[in-house]
């Protein structure tokens, strides 16, 4: 079973760990007082006791057991119902005077209960009693209603249990309050945070003004936001610039080498220039990839986020992919269920699988079986690209995102090593994971889709601080 968020924080768990504490220290009051009441209430009971006791001894003493007899029999008639009772009885059981039976408990003082005191209800208080052997053989008990410390113990028991309720309710009632107030401050940066993650990085947790802790915390946390901003504005400013500034002089460049092309006098000055231009290209294509990363990262496509129908996505790239497979003698094969959909940019989405689906073709040799798997479920839409390839060692695969990154196994084949870097910008940016695993032989890329639904995107625009309750 689940509790609810609220009983899960650790704000709740302090408070009933406090409160839990406060209980012990209770419990434990409440035992001393109710055996420090016990042993008052039962030493006034003796006292009592003793001096009837006393003076029953004196009439012994004075006038032998008729005498005896005589004033246990005055007394329960002055005191016919208690609190005193008293028993005589002789050395075979038999009673002479009283109102209990005949009892066997021996010199001492001791408790007598309802039952054996002749009470048929049992709402007869229990007698505190005291009884001595007499010389003769005869016995003599003098005994008191034990009323008063039955009613203490109720009056003590009573307290105890109200006061037990009242501090699990106050517990409860205070641990609600308490983490109900830190997790609304704490779902407002949980907020901030998820938008921050999600590409508006102009987000800033809003301050409460009232100078405790959370707020000295969201101020530290707002100063390293800013810097990390004003860091990442200027690594993406520079990257941006030289990009630009470099792919001016490049795309001259190869206007250039094409014009050379045109005029060349020989076939090895025109494959020349040809391979030149082929490797000016592959420059080009390495400086738009780094700048498609860069915009991606930043998170300004998520504004053009929608729903996007993954089926129609799918079959489109499949019918584009299957006669390139079949140009290098490949096989390509797709299994798409329909009505699919996912939230994104469709652009980048599509762009995203494509990279995936060309470079297991890429790296893959004539005869290579390429798949494209899609399954779903309530949960989640996987969509699995598969190869028959070479496929990449266990302990490649967490470096094959790097930028520029390649295996030792693909450097002879054309290429920047900004493909799979590609991928997992815009996966990232979707929330979709990325799992490479092996497929016996060849690799297989599986991609998770999480529910339209569930991903949290939004467009990076200025807001105002929202108040913290």
């Amino acid at each position: 079973m689940v509790l609810p968020r609220l009983l899960r924080t650790s704000s709740f768990r302090l408070t009933l760990a406090y409160a839990g504490l406060f209980g012990a220290s209770v419990f434990i009051l409440f035992g001393v007082i109710y055996w420090a009441t016990d042993i008052y209430i039962t030493r006034s009971l003796d006292a009592a006791v003793d001096s009837d006791f006393t003076e029953l001894g004196n009439s012994l003493n004075a006038g032998g057991h008729a005498l005896l007899a005589d004033q246990i029999h005055d007394r329960l008639r002055q005191m016919p119902r208690g609190p005193m009772h008293y028993l005589l009885q002789d050395r075979n059981g038999n009673v002479i005077a009283g109102d209990l039976l005949s009892l066997d408990h021996g010199s001492g003082r001791f408790d007598i209960a309802p039952n054996d005191r002749g009470s048929h209800t049992g709402h007869e208080p229990p007698v505190r009693a005291r009884g001595a052997a007499l010389s003769d053989g005869d016995y003599l008990l003098v005994g008191i209603d034990a009323h008063s410390r039955e009613e203490m113990h109720e009056l003590i028991l009573r307290a105890f249990g109200w006061g037990s309720a009242i501090t699990l309710i106050l517990a409860f009632g205070g641990g609600a309050l308490l983490s109900g107030g830190l997790l609304r401050r704490i779902e407002t940066i949980n907020r901030a945070v998820r938008d921050i993650m999600a590409g508006d990085f102009s987000r800033r947790i809003p301050v409460r003004g009232a100078d405790d802790e959370f707020d000295h915390l969201v101020t530290s946390l707002n100063a390293m936001l800013d810097r990390i901003q004003s860091s990442m504005e200027s690594v993406r400013q520079v990257s941006n610039d030289i990009a630009h500034d470099l792919r001016t002089p490049l795309t001259r460049l190869r206007q250039r080498l094409e014009r050379a092309q045109h005029r060349a006098k020989s076939p090895a000055e025109w494959q020349t220039a040809a391979d030149c231009i082929a490797e000016m290209d592959a420059i080009l294509d390495t400086f738009g990839a780094l700048l498609r990363i860069a915009q991606i990262e930043s998170g300004a496509a998520a504004c053009h986020f929608g729903g996007t129908d993954l089926s129609y996505l799918l079959r489109t790239i499949a019918e584009v992919y299957e006669p390139m497979a079949d140009e290098k003698g490949q096989s390509f094969k797709a299994e798409i269920p329909c009505s699919l959909t996912v939230w994104g940019d469709r652009e980048l989405l599509g762009q995203m699988l494509a990279n995936i689906i060309e470079n297991a073709m890429k790296h893959s040799p004539p005869g290579a079986r390429i798949g494209l798997v899609t399954t779903a479920s309530p949960t989640e839409i996987k969509v699995a690209v598969t190869d028959s390839g070479p496929g990449i060692p266990a302990g490649e695969r967490s470096n094959v995102f790097r930028r520029f990154y390649r295996i030792e196994s693909s450097r002879s084949t054309p290429g920047s090593g900004l493909g799979l870097s590609l991928v997992e910008a815009i996966a990232r940016l979707h929330q979709v994971s990325v799992d490479l695993a092996d497929n016996d032989p060849g690799l297989r890329v599986t991609l998770g889709f999480p529910p339209p639904g569930s991903i949290h995107t939004t467009r990076p625009v200025q807001r105002a601080p929202e108040p913290i309750d």
